[in-house]
Formats: C-alpha cells, structure tokens, sequence
C-alpha cells in the first residue's frame, strides 16, 4: 500500500481515525474528512507527529454540494485517488417508533445514508476514469439485524449494504471493489447512548469473547478489504462482532 492514497470521511474519532492512522503506517499518503475541526487537526497532527503523509479538508457529508466539492478539490490536488473510507456516521436517540421523532429520522438518514450516496457518486466519477480502486463503507451490526429502539440507525445501516452491493455489481467489471464493514459494539463515541448495563448485558452474555471491539480492528479489517490480499472479495459486508451474530 506504500504511495498509494486513501480518502477518509470522519475521520478525525473512532474507526476513521485508527484507519487514518493504520493506513498512513502501511505507507498511505492519507486525506483525512471530517466536520469536527479540532479533533481533525489533532488527528493531522498525530500522523505527521509519526512520519506520515496528510491532507485534510472539513466535510459535513450530508451536503450534496460539499460532498462534490471536496471530492474534486482532492482529485485536483492529488491526482489520483485509490481507497475511499465511508465512515461518517451518527447513531441517533434511542426512542421507540412511534415516539421516533421525524427530524431524528431525517437526520440520522441524511448522514448514515444519504452521505454514502453522495459520496459513492463522487468516487465512482473519480475511480472509472483512473482504472479502478477500492472503496469500503462502513454499516453495522444493525444493518443485518433489527435494533429496538433505533429504527432509524438500522435502516441507515441496512441501507448501506444496498448500496454497497448494487455498486459491487455495477462497477466490478470497471476493476472497482465495494465492500463494507459491519461493526457491533466498538469502544468508539458512537456507543455513548447505549446505557451501561445494556453494554454489560451485551459483553456479558451476547458477545462469545466476553468483550467491546476495537476502533483499531475496525482499521485492520478495512485496510485488508482495501488491499490486494482481498482480491477476489467484492460486495461483501463483513462482521465484526466478537461472534453475536452467530448464535
């Protein structure tokens, strides 16, 4: 992966961090996105800090238009782009469905979705002139199960597998891999509405290994779906989650 360039979107906390930093180590020249200024900066700042190759750009990636914008600034500046990392994403309130209230469905939609819309329509525009590259959006847990109390997080997540597997089909024969990661519970911010005793239930007697992920095994699963050892693995979501799923 040395020279290669990533494209990540929020990037400055959690699993796009630690892939920030997991693919500027294996030799990335990394392009970090994020809407959070200071935590981009201080993420920026911890990779160069280490030898590493960074740009970054302030993205809210609900914006359609700022979407677009940054894309093409970064192809400008760049060149050539290779991986893109979808990771942006919110988990909401916890409230039943009929109390769900409709802002908070819109809102979770527009950046746990919608955003990986707009920003897949960026990339492939980026991708198909070059010759192809790989692109890993980031789902859930939730998006192969239902959650109680997060209808719309599921949906999102439920959503971007769609995406991530009409675009494997539509694009493969163009050399572009789209696969996704589905996470259950990482020791991230995105967990902090999840009240503690439902975390320990989980870790306790759901989760086989008995604890929380990692953001950073979140990363090495990412930079394996991006790299040449995945080759042949082309829109598959992949579970991380301790072993939940399988009983």
């Amino acid at each position: 992966m040395k020279n290669k360039i990533a494209f990540i979107t929020g990037a400055a906390k959690g699993i796009g961090r630690a892939t920030a930093v997991a693919l500027s180590t294996s030799g990335c020249h990394v392009i970090l996105t994020d809407i959070d200024q200071v935590a981009l900066a201080s993420t920026k700042k911890d990779i160069e800090s280490n030898g590493g190759k960074v740009t970054t750009y302030l993205l809210n990636v609900a914006d359609q238009e700022q979407v677009n914008q940054v894309h093409e600034q970064a192809q400008k500046e760049h060149t050539r782009i290779d991986y893109f990392v979808n990771n942006a994403g919110i988990s909401g309130i916890l409230a039943p469905l009929h109390l769900m209230p409709v802002e908070e469905w819109n809102k979770v939609l527009d950046i746990d979705l919608n955003s990986v819309f707009y920003c897949l329509q960026a990339q492939l525009k980026i991708l198909l002139p070059q010759g192809g590259g790989n692109i890993v959006n980031v789902s859930s847990l939730a998006g192969k199960k239902g959650v109680s109390f997060g209808s719309p997080y599921s949906v999102a997540k439920h959503g971007v597998i769609g995406l991530t597997k009409s675009a494997a089909l539509e694009y493969g024969q163009y050399n572009i891999r789209v696969n996704a990661i589905c996470p259950s519970f990482l020791e991230t911010d995105i967990i902090e509405p999840v009240p503690k005793d439902i975390l320990d239930f989980v870790t306790t007697h759901r989760v086989p290994l008995k604890r929380l992920g990692k953001p950073e095994e979140a990363a090495d699963t990412i930079e394996w779906l991006l790299s040449d050892k995945s080759s042949f693995v082309n829109g598959h979501s992949l579970v991380l989650d301790g072993g939940m799923e399988a009983g």
